[in-house]
Protein backbone atom coordinates (compact mmCIF):
# COMPACT_ATOMS: atom_id res chain seq x y z
CA UNK A 1 0.00 0.00 0.00
CA UNK A 2 0.99 3.78 0.21
CA UNK A 3 1.91 3.30 3.75
CA UNK A 4 4.70 1.07 5.35
CA UNK A 5 6.54 0.54 8.42
CA UNK A 6 9.96 -1.39 8.68
CA UNK A 7 12.00 -2.10 11.70
CA UNK A 8 15.84 -2.78 11.59
CA UNK A 9 18.00 -4.27 14.16
CA UNK A 10 21.50 -4.83 12.75
CA UNK A 11 21.14 -7.60 10.10
CA UNK A 12 17.72 -8.23 11.02
CA UNK A 13 14.75 -6.59 8.91
CA UNK A 14 10.92 -6.69 9.88
CA UNK A 15 8.03 -6.13 7.43
CA UNK A 16 4.97 -6.69 9.41
CA UNK A 17 4.78 -4.24 12.39
CA UNK A 18 1.39 -6.58 13.29
CA UNK A 19 2.35 -9.50 12.95
CA UNK A 20 5.24 -8.85 15.05
CA UNK A 21 2.86 -6.99 17.93
CA UNK A 22 0.36 -9.75 17.99
CA UNK A 23 1.83 -12.88 17.12
CA UNK A 24 5.23 -12.52 18.75
CA UNK A 25 5.58 -10.27 21.40
CA UNK A 26 1.61 -10.49 22.13
CA UNK A 27 1.17 -13.68 23.89
CA UNK A 28 4.79 -13.31 25.34
CA UNK A 29 3.84 -9.52 27.00
CA UNK A 30 0.57 -10.50 27.78
CA UNK A 31 -1.15 -10.50 31.45
CA UNK A 32 -1.77 -13.51 33.33
CA UNK A 33 -6.02 -13.36 32.60
CA UNK A 34 -5.12 -14.20 28.53
CA UNK A 35 -5.04 -18.05 27.61
CA UNK A 36 -0.80 -17.52 26.74
CA UNK A 37 1.12 -15.95 28.59
CA UNK A 38 4.19 -15.90 30.92
CA UNK A 39 3.33 -14.20 33.97
CA UNK A 40 2.54 -15.50 37.45
CA UNK A 41 4.35 -18.17 37.18
CA UNK A 42 8.17 -17.56 37.24
CA UNK A 43 8.65 -14.56 39.80
CA UNK A 44 10.05 -12.43 36.29
CA UNK A 45 12.32 -15.37 35.11
CA UNK A 46 11.57 -16.84 32.27
CA UNK A 47 13.48 -20.09 30.64
CA UNK A 48 14.27 -19.94 27.22
CA UNK A 49 12.00 -22.61 26.32
CA UNK A 50 9.33 -21.25 28.05
CA UNK A 51 9.27 -18.44 25.81
CA UNK A 52 8.88 -21.16 23.13
CA UNK A 53 6.37 -22.99 24.62
CA UNK A 54 4.54 -19.80 24.80
CA UNK A 55 4.76 -19.38 20.91
CA UNK A 56 3.75 -22.90 20.20
CA UNK A 57 0.82 -22.73 22.71
CA UNK A 58 -0.41 -19.20 21.04
CA UNK A 59 0.11 -21.20 17.35
CA UNK A 60 -2.28 -23.93 18.13
CA UNK A 61 -4.57 -21.54 19.76
CA UNK A 62 -5.16 -19.49 16.89
CA UNK A 63 -4.48 -22.16 14.49
CA UNK A 64 -1.23 -20.08 13.17
CA UNK A 65 1.91 -21.62 11.73
CA UNK A 66 4.91 -19.77 11.34
CA UNK A 67 8.69 -20.32 11.96
CA UNK A 68 9.29 -19.53 15.30
CA UNK A 69 13.17 -18.81 15.63
CA UNK A 70 13.66 -18.57 19.78
CA UNK A 71 17.30 -16.74 19.56
CA UNK A 72 15.94 -14.39 17.25
CA UNK A 73 12.76 -13.59 19.11
CA UNK A 74 15.02 -13.48 22.24
CA UNK A 75 16.87 -10.93 20.09
CA UNK A 76 14.23 -8.68 19.28
CA UNK A 77 13.25 -8.27 23.08
CA UNK A 78 16.24 -7.26 24.15
CA UNK A 79 16.46 -4.63 21.61
CA UNK A 80 13.10 -3.58 22.41
CA UNK A 81 14.64 -3.35 26.21
CA UNK A 82 11.86 -6.26 27.22
CA UNK A 83 14.26 -8.61 28.72
CA UNK A 84 17.87 -9.16 29.56
CA UNK A 85 19.97 -12.70 30.48
CA UNK A 86 20.10 -12.90 34.10
CA UNK A 87 23.90 -13.20 35.20
CA UNK A 88 25.64 -16.57 35.36
CA UNK A 89 23.06 -18.32 33.26
CA UNK A 90 22.76 -18.78 29.58
CA UNK A 91 18.91 -20.06 28.95
CA UNK A 92 16.72 -17.61 31.96
CA UNK A 93 15.64 -13.88 30.74
CA UNK A 94 14.58 -11.75 33.14
CA UNK A 95 10.93 -9.74 32.14
CA UNK A 96 10.85 -6.74 34.86
CA UNK A 97 7.14 -6.08 33.76
CA UNK A 98 5.87 -10.15 35.11
CA UNK A 99 6.73 -9.37 38.35
CA UNK A 100 5.20 -8.61 41.44
CA UNK A 101 4.46 -5.53 42.79
CA UNK A 102 6.48 -4.92 46.82
CA UNK A 103 5.75 -2.25 49.16
CA UNK A 104 9.23 0.09 49.49
CA UNK A 105 9.32 -0.58 52.97
CA UNK A 106 9.71 -4.47 52.56
CA UNK A 107 12.87 -3.99 50.11
CA UNK A 108 14.71 -0.67 51.47
CA UNK A 109 14.92 -0.86 54.95
CA UNK A 110 16.56 1.57 57.80
CA UNK A 111 20.46 1.28 57.79
CA UNK A 112 21.93 3.00 60.51
CA UNK A 113 25.14 3.06 58.73
CA UNK A 114 24.48 4.73 55.74
CA UNK A 115 24.78 9.05 57.03
CA UNK A 116 24.75 9.95 52.97
CA UNK A 117 21.79 10.68 51.03
CA UNK A 118 21.11 12.71 48.04
CA UNK A 119 17.94 12.24 46.29
CA UNK A 120 15.67 13.88 43.12
CA UNK A 121 11.90 13.03 42.10
CA UNK A 122 11.15 13.04 38.21
CA UNK A 123 7.26 14.01 37.90
CA UNK A 124 4.91 14.68 35.25
CA UNK A 125 4.41 18.38 34.55
CA UNK A 126 0.20 17.35 34.73
CA UNK A 127 -1.80 15.99 37.51
CA UNK A 128 -3.66 13.77 34.74
CA UNK A 129 -0.85 13.18 33.57
CA UNK A 130 1.18 9.14 34.28
CA UNK A 131 4.31 7.63 33.87
CA UNK A 132 3.53 4.64 31.73
CA UNK A 133 4.55 1.21 33.79
CA UNK A 134 5.67 0.14 30.60
CA UNK A 135 8.35 2.79 30.51
CA UNK A 136 9.69 1.86 33.80
CA UNK A 137 10.14 -1.67 33.00
CA UNK A 138 12.45 0.03 29.91
CA UNK A 139 14.51 1.73 32.42
CA UNK A 140 14.62 -1.44 34.78
CA UNK A 141 15.97 -3.51 31.97
CA UNK A 142 18.30 -0.65 30.96
CA UNK A 143 19.57 -0.04 34.31
CA UNK A 144 20.35 -3.68 35.09
CA UNK A 145 22.35 -4.43 31.76
CA UNK A 146 24.41 -0.94 31.83
CA UNK A 147 25.03 -0.77 36.02
CA UNK A 148 23.99 -3.88 37.98
CA UNK A 149 22.73 -7.09 36.48
CA UNK A 150 22.19 -8.44 40.38
CA UNK A 151 20.28 -5.69 41.19
CA UNK A 152 16.83 -5.86 43.20
CA UNK A 153 13.74 -5.90 41.37
CA UNK A 154 10.13 -5.36 41.94
CA UNK A 155 7.29 -4.49 39.71
CA UNK A 156 7.33 -0.82 41.15
CA UNK A 157 10.96 -0.49 42.09
CA UNK A 158 14.61 -1.30 41.96
CA UNK A 159 17.49 -0.79 44.11
CA UNK A 160 21.15 -0.50 42.29
CA UNK A 161 23.73 -1.30 44.57
CA UNK A 162 27.81 -0.09 43.63
CA UNK A 163 30.92 -1.01 45.72
CA UNK A 164 33.15 1.53 46.67
CA UNK A 165 35.67 -0.57 48.32
CA UNK A 166 34.93 -4.62 50.04
CA UNK A 167 33.27 -3.52 52.78
CA UNK A 168 31.71 0.30 51.82
CA UNK A 169 29.14 0.49 48.70
CA UNK A 170 26.37 2.92 47.73
CA UNK A 171 23.16 1.79 47.24
CA UNK A 172 20.28 3.64 44.74
CA UNK A 173 16.41 2.89 44.87
CA UNK A 174 13.96 4.18 42.32
CA UNK A 175 10.82 3.71 42.77
CA UNK A 176 7.63 4.22 40.67
CA UNK A 177 5.01 5.81 43.00
CA UNK A 178 1.94 5.19 43.30
CA UNK A 179 -0.82 6.86 41.66
CA UNK A 180 1.59 6.65 38.86
CA UNK A 181 2.65 11.01 38.57
CA UNK A 182 6.42 10.53 39.72
CA UNK A 183 9.66 8.74 39.60
CA UNK A 184 11.45 9.20 43.24
CA UNK A 185 15.54 8.62 43.09
CA UNK A 186 17.75 8.26 46.50
CA UNK A 187 21.13 6.99 46.61
CA UNK A 188 22.97 6.53 50.32
CA UNK A 189 26.10 5.63 51.09
CA UNK A 190 28.36 5.94 54.62
CA UNK A 191 30.47 8.56 55.49
CA UNK A 192 32.83 10.16 53.04
CA UNK A 193 30.23 8.62 50.07
CA UNK A 194 29.13 12.13 48.93
CA UNK A 195 31.02 11.73 45.81
CA UNK A 196 30.04 7.89 45.09
CA UNK A 197 26.70 8.83 46.09
CA UNK A 198 26.11 11.83 43.41
CA UNK A 199 27.61 9.79 41.15
CA UNK A 200 25.25 7.14 41.21
CA UNK A 201 22.38 9.39 41.01
CA UNK A 202 23.67 11.27 37.70
CA UNK A 203 24.46 7.50 36.19
CA UNK A 204 20.85 6.79 36.79
CA UNK A 205 19.48 9.51 35.59
CA UNK A 206 21.35 9.73 32.30
CA UNK A 207 19.50 6.43 31.44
Amino acid sequence: DDCAELLHFGDLSILDIPFLCMDVLGPLMAPDNFPCHLMGKHDGKVKKADISYVIQQFQSLHKKSFSAQIDTIIRLLESFELTFLVEGTDDTYMFPSHLPFKKVADMWKRDDGKKVYVGRRVKCSSKTSIISPGAFSLFQCRACVRLHRQAQLWRNGIIIIRAKTVRSFVQCLVIMTIPLGAVDIVCRGGVGCEKECKALLEDVMTL
